[in-house]
């Protein structure tokens, strides 16, 4: 027990640092766990299961063998799955979508080469991080700010509108230095859809979108609708991700601890104090904790909710770590073809880099 313990620990890096930084700064100030934001975990949650029924229902495993029997050339196939994670991960969010498609992608390409494989995948990630920024419940932390800062629908569109935009023409471009090799992929058909399970999917994602959105009662739309899940199959509740939950926990208490300790508060308060600085130090940060975090805790010290936004959607372009979705898609990369790592890691640097700086200069200046 202890040993799986010590693995999960060791494995799970995030939530490692988050209990870390929860449990180390409770000594100093006394935890408040009304600084929680149940909002964002229980819409987390929700998607999770609801995202867990579409996978079962075959949904994406059949549009993606659509795509790709169709892509006679290298590139084509390229821009097929780069458009399907980017939006893909508009409704089923960024972590999700990678998680979902990598492995579909991986055991498609499976007669493919290494090369392919490799830009592939690095396109997925990128396209689910690109794709998930239009919506809040897209990732993580941008479901985390529209609740914090209390921003209206408008508000979060006109933010997040141009950037959608700005990165999907980019991740075409990179499409387009994919050589047309001429490819023949042959696939078996994927298994017919069960309409009844499309229907119940329709209904509860549209009530769900609108939930988070705030057109209908949280406190009583959600519960209602985590019944259905657990009537319909309880099973399903196997797909949440609990780990990603109780880091969210750990985080918001880390965070509401540290704003209260003065030492770190002025220190954090003088660093972040212009929008620029928000926009690019958000981004740096990012590089080495991951966008989730910095923003939660740069969002305790600024009221630039705008520059946080965009510093934290680009910040997620870098590092393996800038993001929890870059994680894992490396992690699924890494089991799938263990000897590619390094060529992984390699490509996916410098084109995340590339697109990162070509996106604060359009939108830091």
């Amino acid at each position: 027990m202890i040993k799986r313990v010590l693995t999960y620990l060791k494995d799970d890096v995030m939530f490692t640092v988050s209990m870390i930084l929860a449990v180390g700064t409770s000594f100093f100030v006394t935890p408040d766990f009304g600084a929680v934001n149940w909002h964002t975990i229980f819409s987390l949650m929700s998607m999770m299961i609801w995202v867990g029924f579409l996978e079962r229902a075959g949904v994406l495993h059949a549009v993606s063998v659509w795509l790709v029997s169709r892509s006679h050339h290298a590139r084509t196939l390229m821009t097929s799955v780069t458009f399907l994670s980017f939006f893909g991960a508009m409704f089923l969010s960024n972590d999700i979508a990678i998680l979902t498609l990598m492995p579909i992608y991986l055991r498609l390409a499976k007669d493919l080469s290494i090369r392919l494989k490799v830009i592939g995948s690095t396109l997925v990630i990128m396209a689910a991080n690109s794709g998930a920024i239009l919506f809040p419940f897209g990732k993580s932390q941008n479901l985390y700010m529209y609740g914090f800062y209390h921003v209206s629908v408008g508000q979060f569109f006109k933010w997040s509108v141009s950037l959608t935009l700005a990165s999907l023409v980019l991740m075409f471009i990179i499409t387009r230095f994919v050589r047309a090799t001429p490819l023949e992929i042959k696939l078996k058909p994927a298994d017919k859809l069960n309409h009844g399970s499309l229907v119940f999917l329709a209904i509860t994602g549209l009530i769900l979108v609108a939930t988070i959105f705030g057109w209908t009662p949280f406190n009583v739309v959600v519960p209602l609708i985590l019944v259905a899940f657990f009537i319909y199959n309880r099973s399903m509740f196997k797909m949440v991700d609990f780990g990603l939950l109780v880091t969210f926990f750990f985080f918001f208490i880390a965070t509401n601890n540290l704003a209260h300790i003065e030492v770190i508060r002025e220190l954090v308060s003088s660093l972040f104090d212009t929008k620029s600085h928000v926009l690019f130090g958000t981004f740096f940060l990012s590089q080495f904790i991951s966008n989730v975090p910095s923003t939660i805790l740069i969002s305790t010290f600024t009221d630039h909710a705008r520059e946080l936004f965009i510093g934290s959607n680009i910040g997620g372009l870098g590092t393996v770590v800038a993001s929890m979705a870059n994680l894992i898609g490396f992690r699924v990369f890494r089991q799938i073809e263990p000897d590619s790592s390094k060529s992984f890691m390699k490509l996916f640097m410098v084109v995340n880099f590339v697109m990162a700086a070509i996106l604060l200069v359009i939108f830091g200046i």
